[in-house]
């Protein structure tokens, strides 16, 4: 019997040792299978992210330095009369006008700003310098140059999206942009290949960012109304009537915070 055992274990040991390559060589195959679909998952988003930019404009973007829009926001069912500017080395302001008067709601100089809270401009802290910073890297959204700013695309097949069955992708951002979120979710029209809305979660809440109604200002196309959701509530609607691109800053004292 001992004799048996001792002759006989080796064939049990190569018996083991082909189980063991099986599932060796059935991981790899599952691995290499899950990196061809991540690839092609980020080849299509890309592919869908790739045609939006060239509808709006192309290479024609990166001639773009500045933009201002004018028109309405509306708000609380109020429309206020409003001018928004924002250049891509990092200057930004909106001004409104609420009751007769000019309002500078935020400002911000690439460096520093201040903004219009409780009646009376306050400098805005250090610890929110960076989320404005950051906006100025999504000076044509999220999508453009996304690789540069390390974010990643994931194809999520045809979701609905208002009324159309819009081409989704996931955008993952490097690291946690304003309010820690990680990633958001776009919708695209497949047949005009413009950007819908965009979907993020932040605190809980689902917020969608529509964009509509694009029009071409100096062969750079741009929506013109854009619409904000929380929870499936509108809470802010933005319409305007004139877009300039490549404009100087009217005044450039608009940086520097009134004197109360």
């Amino acid at each position: 019997m001992i004799i048996l055992i001792i002759k006989g274990y080796p064939d049990i040991r190569r018996g083991n040792n082909v189980k063991k390559k099986y599932k060796q060589m059935k991981k790899l195959f599952l691995l290499a299978f899950i990196i061809s679909v991540t690839g092609l998952q980020a080849q299509k988003a890309d592919q869908i992210v790739q045609n939006y930019l060239q509808k709006i404009g192309g290479q024609k973007l990166d001639k773009v330095h500045s933009i201002l829009k004018k028109g309405t926001m509306n708000m609380n069912g109020m429309d206020f009369p409003m001018e928004s500017y924002q250049s891509s080395d990092g200057k930004m302001y909106t001004k409104l006008k609420m009751m007769g008067q000019d309002i500078v709601a935020l400002a911000f100089d690439g460096k520093k700003g201040y903004q219009f809270a409780n009646f009376s401009y306050v400098d805005i802290p250090d610890s929110l310098t960076t989320k404005f910073k950051e906006k100025s890297q999504n000076f044509f959204g999220f999508f453009y140059k996304y690789k540069e700013h390390g974010r990643q695309l994931k194809y999520l097949g045809q979701q609905k999206f208002d009324s159309i069955q819009a081409e989704s992708l996931q955008i993952s951002f490097d690291k946690p942009i304003e309010g820690g979120i990680k990633d958001a979710v776009a919708f695209f029209d497949p047949e005009t290949g413009l950007l819908m809305g965009i979907k993020i979660v932040k605190d809980g809440h689902i917020i969608i960012t529509r964009t509509s109604e694009y029009k071409v200002f100096d062969d750079i196309s741009l929506p013109t109304k854009i619409t904000i959701d929380m929870d499936g509530s509108v809470i802010r609607t933005f319409k305007f009537n004139t877009i300039q691109v490549n404009p100087p800053v009217s005044d450039p004292a608009i940086f520097e915070k009134p004197k109360q």
